[in-house]
């Protein structure tokens, strides 16, 4: 059994699975710390304009006004 995670946790330590550690190189243009820093920048913007966990991220959704 997992221990429960603590809100004053200093250092995350998690092994990666193989298709994670990919999404958190694309997102860090191959560094997985600026990766991981790139996820929680999205999160936050996410998390600010409504979304919450357990909302399925397919209904996230991108609006563009053209100008033309």
């Amino acid at each position: 059994m997992v221990r429960p995670c603590k809100p004053d946790t200093l250092f995350f330590k998690r092994r990666l699975q193989p298709a994670q550690r990919s999404i958190i190189r694309a997102a860090g243009a191959g560094d997985l710390s600026r990766g991981f820093n790139e996820l929680l920048a999205i999160y936050a913007h996410l998390h600010m304009i409504g979304y919450r966990p357990g909302m399925r991220p397919q209904n996230i959704g991108l609006v563009l006004n053209d100008d033309e």
